[in-house]
């Protein structure tokens, strides 16, 4: 019978060193062979068109779960096969941001998110399918497993240098957001929540499935369940960065949905979400720079299994 699968990404920011990789591969493989009483297949991909074949040839096989090594891209790409199947994802952070580890549960260091594994039982999430409208080229439709979105943070995530991510970790978004403040700007945009249009003018809208402000540090005081089969959109109008701290502190430390056209913050929640700009503005999917243009999202409930530590679980491990 097979046991389990573990891909790992190379490139992620904090199993790049060879050696580092090395020992973790150990650790992994002998927390899995403890848990499943066979031994885990683990390979080395950085291509999402690697990933795909590698899990769906896995799933075919009767795998019993496919472990992410890296970061909250890595966890995508497996996500994306694992949709809709009994197999569940296990989560051992190597990037640079690691969101899905974060609100999960799972340690944030590589060694005690292997230990956990051993115990870990499994939780169901939503995911989210987003279709990107680029300004151009064809749309294309995608998973996610924490959010999407236009403005700003897409702006940060295309122009932060890779060498300050490597150097620094997730400070470099910080760097480089305090390098932006002074150019923010707001831009008219046209929202739809479920059918209903909202339309006002942003610096950032992002439909959320999942997250945290600082993952592991701070959250919203509205937290996003990423359970609940709803998306939340969270839009902030800014011009400069004096406008930009009330509207991230409104965010931070609202307690409730609210915003509707012409409001400067916005936090709804719904099933379908649309983002369309006047005119074309950055795009992410779960934090990777996806071009300029618009961009729909619905949501998938209870979509996908993932491992969690047993102090947060909601079903007994099978």
């Amino acid at each position: 019978m097979p046991g389990s699968l573990v891909v790992v990404n190379p490139f992620a920011s904090r199993v790049r060193d060879r050696q580092v990789r090395v020992v973790l591969m150990t650790q992994i493989h002998a927390a899995l062979t403890a848990r499943d009483g066979v031994e885990p297949r683990i390979v080395e991909t950085a291509a999402a068109e690697d990933t795909r074949p590698l899990v769906e040839a896995a799933l075919a096989e009767g795998v019993t779960a496919v472990v992410g090594v890296g970061g909250d891209g890595t966890m995508r790409d497996i996500a994306a096969v694992l949709a809709d199947t009994n197999v569940p994802l296990g989560v051992i952070p190597g990037g640079t941001g690691n969101q899905v580890a974060a609100v999960l549960g799972v340690p944030l260091k590589p060694e005690a998110a292997i230990a956990a594994l051993a115990g870990a039982r499994i939780r169901t999430i939503d995911l989210g399918e987003v279709r990107v409208s680029p300004a151009d080229g064809p749309a294309t439709t995608s998973v996610f497993i924490i959010g999407c979105g236009a403005g700003l943070d897409a702006r940060l995530m295309a122009t932060t240098p890779g060498e300050l991510k490597r150097r620094i970790g997730k400070s470099a978004y910080a760097v480089q957001a305090a390098r932006m403040a002074p150019d923010i700007k707001a831009v008219p945009c046209r929202i739809e929540v479920d059918g209903e249009v909202i339309e006002t003018e942003t610096s950032i809208v992002l439909v959320g499935n999942m997250g945290q402000l600082m993952p592991g540090v701070i959250d919203l005081r509205l937290p996003i369940d990423p359970a609940d089969g709803l998306f939340d959109m969270i839009a902030v109008g800014a011009r400069g960065p004096v406008q930009g701290i009330v509207g991230l502190a409104d965010q931070l430390l609202r307690t409730k949905l609210g915003g509707g056209s012409g409001a400067t913050s916005i936090r709804r929640r719904g099933r379908v979400i649309s983002i369309t700009p006047e005119q074309p503005e950055p795009l992410q999917v779960d934090g990777d720079y996806v071009g300029e243009g618009s961009l729909s999202a619905r949501i998938l409930p209870g979509a996908l299994r993932v491992l969690v530590p047993d102090t947060s679980a909601d079903t007994p491990r099978p």
